[in-house]
């Protein structure tokens, strides 16, 4: 992402220098939005709204990992171009929605920079938490594929335990691919609790259910709305990569069953 210093910030009277400073602003502004995760028709209103608020005419073009952007004038005497590279820190639904919110605030550009700043600098939710609620969430996908409590009681420790080696071999910088297969690998060995000790009517729920947390449900449905969208690029590397992570979590539920020998009925 460009980094941008404070005098950048201001609108000076001179009208190249002001186009440049706003497509500066939203070049960062598209790039952050696109790197956590957010759909290209959002980026593309909120970069509408921007623009008319300045008074400008922008161009945008999204990469699955680039945005190309040209911003005019309205008499089209001054234009400015830049290329933005996005940067992978994961999906972050928190800071697509505190930036759509910005795009609708009718403030300076001075002002709408400090706020872009605070909230790309947010810190993400507590990881413990995040490992807590997915917990929570995965248990009653367990329930709601008719789990029975020794069943959720296996899948939420499965889903922690699972978490936990996830995040610690993020923190690694192991790769994300193989990370994938072993979180995946760990839960399902969790999971099969109930077929080991013979736990609850459910162990198929249980097992199957253990490695849900990995599916990555927001990416297929962004893949999606890209398409639907008409942006064919970005829709298929989303799609892309989410596939690949549906068969790295799939690598390693198959190891499980072959590790502990369960035929799967």
């Amino acid at each position: 992402m460009t980094n941008m210093t404070d005098e950048q910030y201001g609108i000076p009277a001179d009208g190249h220098a002001r186009i440049k400073n706003v497509c500066q602003f939203i070049e960062e502004y598209a790039t952050a939005m696109l790197s956590a995760g957010a759909t290209t028709s959002r980026i593309e209103h909120c970069v509408e709204r921007i623009s008319k608020r300045y008074g400008i005419i922008s161009d945008l073009s999204l990469l699955p990992s680039r945005i190309l952007l040209t911003v005019w004038d309205k008499n089209h005497t001054h234009n400015y171009s830049l290329v933005g590279h996005t940067h992978k820190n994961g999906i972050n639904l928190q800071t697509v929605t505190s930036l759509s919110r910005l795009s609708f605030l009718d403030i300076p550009l001075e002002t709408a920079c400090g706020q872009m700043k605070a909230i790309i600098a947010t810190p993400r939710m507590n990881k413990w938490i995040v490992i807590l609620l997915t917990a929570l969430a995965n248990l009653s996908f367990c329930r709601l594929f008719d789990g029975d409590w020794y069943a959720m009681g296996v899948v939420f420790a499965a889903t922690i335990i699972g978490n936990v080696y996830k995040n610690f071999m993020i923190e690694k910088h192991c790769d994300i691919r193989f990370t994938t297969i072993v979180a995946a690998y760990i839960s399902a060995i969790v999971g099969s609790s109930c077929f080991i000790f013979g736990f609850g009517g459910t162990p198929q729920t249980a097992l199957g259910a253990s490695v849900l947390w990995l599916v990555p449900g927001i990416r297929f449905i962004n893949a999606i709305c890209d398409m639907t969208n008409g942006h064919y690029v970005v829709s298929q590397s989303r799609m892309t990569d989410a596939v690949i992570t549906t068969i790295c979590l799939s690598l390693g539920l198959c190891l499980a069953l072959l590790t502990l020998d369960i035929q799967w009925k």
